[in-house]
C-alpha cells in the first residue's frame, strides 16, 4: 500500500481493490495508525472529554488520545489536513 499511495495513477479497478481491504489506505501511516488507536479507545469505552494527558488505557498506555487531539486540532487550524482526515475527525463522538 506504501508504493500504491505514491503512485500517479491508479486504475479503478485499482483503487477500488485497495478500498475494498483497507478503507483508509489513502492515509499517511503515522497517522493512520494513531486514527485506529483512538478508534481502539473509544471502542474500549474511553471518552474524549477528560484531560489531554489521559491515556490510552490499560490496552494502549503509551498513547496520549487528547494530546493526539489537539494535534489535529492545530493541524486542522494550519490546513494541513486532508478532506479525509477532517472528515473522519468530524465524524468522532462529541466531547
Amino acid at each position: 500500500m506504501r508504493r500504491q499511495r505514491k503512485a500517479e495513477a491508479l486504475g479503478a479497478d485499482q483503487t477500488a481493490k485497495l478500498d475494498a481491504l483497507d478503507e483508509l489506505w489513502r492515509l499517511e501511516p503515522d497517522w493512520n495508525r494513531s486514527y485506529r488507536r483512538l478508534l481502539a479507545y473509544l471502542a474500549a469505552g474511553g471518552t474524549l472529554d477528560g484531560p489531554a494527558i489521559r491515556t490510552g488505557g490499560e490496552a494502549d498506555p503509551a498513547f496520549r488520545p487528547g494530546s493526539w487531539l489537539r494535534k489535529q486540532d492545530k493541524a486542522r487550524g494550519d490546513g494541513k489536513l486532508t478532506e479525509q482526515q477532517t472528515a473522519l475527525l468530524d465524524a468522532l463522538p462529541a466531547a
